[in-house]
């Protein structure tokens, strides 16, 4: 090619070269747009909801990378919006597994939504829950407003559950949702709970055996009264010998009769007067303001209501009250004290006989009073050696000998002096403390014997026995250990057992006495005839002899009807082949009737009055002396 077209071809290659970088740009300029309008299309797909989208760009240009961070920030919100939505399920699944109701509350007091436990404390499907107000629901006037100006607080309601009310538990919490202030009511059905309480109440308030109420309640219901001013009476009721029931029929007839003796006694007490039941077989009227006035009245128609009988399954049972009163007017300011004062007249009812009333007055408050001394007093006193035994002698018939001494009680109080046990014999009893008098008794009269019996005195001595003696379980081990340990002779110790003993004796009290009776003791039973079937006792029980007690000795020989009853007793022991020792006896010829008539031994003022041991050992050698001086 010639040289001067050189120019010519230069100019072609850099124009050729121009055109080619410009079909280059316009190229690379419509893929980059192809590709970003790719990377939009992904964005606006995953907006859409597509989750699987991803862009499909590749290249380590500013646009593959930019792909890239948008594949990462597609997975990021994936996995963002998969935790929402498990969190979501799983909050949906406990607010439906929820055993609280939960309902949430739109600004104007409609349901919005309710889980399935309102569903079922309402009664009502979640639907038609929806379709009411939170004031359908609640009942009571503002129930909603009240809600919503105590929130988070717990409120209790009585609810609607179709055509029936029941209590509810209500608290509300407000919220926001989307920018809507809602309220989140959470319910409880608390009818179990109520009736929970309401049972506790009962038993607090009121006896489950019989229904009326108890002493909780009466002493609550006294004191208001006595509190506002008004009069009040108690009428203390006491059932007579329920104790028996009890032990012969069982505790079951016998709580069936305190039930018939509560819906009794209903009837015949006034309206507006209170019935409660103390406890075992005691109840209590409580009659206030314009009634108090009825109390005599009252307590002389109760009296007259109990004798009818009781029938309680095959059984026509009979009991009478005694009843003690007591007036707000006597000077009682507490219940407590108006409560003890109606006691303290009822035990005087008893002590009269029973079957009757009796008033407070101030003289029994201060025999209580003496007598919770003297029961202070006796519980030391064994402690302190303050008891002495004192013996009065039993004279043989024939021959005028002290043979036998009945061994009698005595206290020396520092404060008393010396007491006789009339004065606390009783106390003795109703305490319990008699258990521990019999065995020191009998303890010091094993000693006594011994004593005698080494001084060549062959004096025999008589222990009386309580009733309670024999509620023990082992009152034969107790009395045969002292023996052992003591080691009197046996054959001249002597237990006198009374009829009341007898009673309501069981295998347990024969059992006893025949092992008493093999250790060589010897039994009499004390006070014959003045009980109950005291023939049947001779018979069924080991007795070596009888004491015929002071009440028929008394009227010999004078008295027909004394005379007849001890020849017949005498008459009696002597075929049965027992010893009769008869006590009272305080002239000579009450002494001489019982003589002639074969009774064994004699007792009484006219032969010696009770006196300590030394005493008697004196008085037996003197009256030896005087024999000797006559002879």
């Amino acid at each position: 090619m010639p040289l001067p077209q050189l120019p010519g071809l230069f100019a072609l290659l850099v124009f050729l070269a121009l055109a080619c970088g410009i079909l280059l740009g316009l190229h690379h300029r419509q893929r980059s747009r192809r590709r970003l309008s790719s990377l939009a299309a992904v964005a606006d797909a995953f907006a859409a909801g597509n989750n699987l989208v991803r862009a499909e760009i590749g290249g380590a240009d500013a646009i593959g990378q930019l792909a890239q961070h948008l594949n990462h920030m597609i997975g990021q919100l994936e996995d963002e919006r998969r935790a929402l939505r498990d969190s979501e399920q799983q909050l949906r699944s406990l607010i439906n597994a929820a055993p609280v109701g939960m309902l949430v509350i739109d600004p104007q007091g409609r349901i919005d939504s309710a889980n399935p436990a309102a569903a079922q404390i309402f009664d009502c499907p979640p639907q038609q829950l929806c379709a009411q107000s939170a004031d359908d629901l609640l009942l009571g006037q503002d129930a909603w407003a009240r809600l919503l100006a105590q929130p988070n607080c717990s409120l209790e309601f009585a609810a609607r559950r179709g055509t029936t009310s029941f209590p509810l538990e209500a608290s509300c919490t407000p919220f926001l949702r989307s920018g809507q202030a809602l309220q989140l009511l959470l319910v409880r059905d608390i009818s179990d709970r109520k009736a929970a309480e309401n049972r506790l109440h009962y038993l607090a308030h009121f006896d489950p055996l019989t229904g009326i109420a108890n002493r909780t309640h009466l002493l609550a219901r006294l004191e208001l009264g006595l509190q506002c001013g008004e009069a009040q009476a108690l009428l203390f009721i006491d059932l007579d010998h329920f104790k028996r029931i009890n032990d012969t029929l069982g505790h079951e007839i016998g709580d069936q009769l305190l039930r018939g003796v509560a819906e009794r006694l209903r009837k015949y007490v006034p309206p507006g007067a209170l019935l409660a039941r103390l406890g075992g077989d005691e109840f209590i009227v409580l009659l206030s303001a314009e009634l108090a006035g009825q109390a005599d009245a009252v307590a002389e128609q109760l009296l007259l209501a109990f004798r009818q009988p009781f029938h309680v399954r095959q059984y026509e049972l009979f009991t009478t009250p005694s009843i003690g009163i007591a007036l707000h007017a006597d000077g009682q300011t507490s219940a407590s004290q108006l409560l003890k004062a109606a006691d303290l007249a009822l035990y005087q009812a008893k002590s009269r006989g029973r079957n009757r009333l009796a008033h407070f007055d101030h003289s029994l408050a201060d025999d209580a009073e003496q007598r919770r001394q003297l029961e202070a007093e006796l519980r030391s006193a064994l402690a302190r050696d303050e008891f002495e035994l004192y013996y009065q002698p039993q004279i043989d018939r024939d021959g005028g000998q002290q043979r036998t001494f009945e061994a009698l009680l005595r206290w020396h109080s520092p404060r008393r002096g010396l007491v006789g046990s009339a004065q606390f014999m009783p106390v003795l009893e109703e305490t319990g403390l008699i258990l521990d008098a019999t065995r020191w008794v009998f303890r010091q009269a094993c000693r006594q014997q011994r004593q005698w019996q080494a001084e060549g005195r062959d004096w025999g001595i008589a222990v009386n026995l309580s009733p309670l003696d024999f509620r023990q379980s082992d009152l034969a081990g107790t009395l045969l250990a002292i023996l052992a340990e003591e080691q009197p002779q046996a054959q001249r110790l002597e237990l006198e057992i009374t009829e009341s003993t007898l009673l309501d004796a069981d295998q347990q009290v024969l059992d006893t006495l025949h092992a008493l009776k093999q250790a060589g003791l010897t039994l009499f039973l004390d006070d014959f005839g003045t009980g109950y079937a005291s023939l049947a006792y001779l018979q069924f029980f080991p007795f070596d002899g009888v004491k015929i007690d002071r009440q028929f000795v008394a009227g010999l020989p004078d008295c027909r009807e004394s005379v007849a009853l001890v020849r017949g007793i005498l008459v009696i022991a002597e075929q049965l082949g027992m010893q009769v020792v008869a006590e009272g006896v305080e002239n000579r010829r009450q002494a001489d009737f019982l003589r002639r008539n074969g009774c064994h031994r004699l007792q009484g003022f006219l032969f010696g009055r009770p006196q300590s041991a030394a005493a008697c050992v004196q008085n037996s050698e003197a009256s030896s002396s005087a024999s000797l001086v006559n002879a």
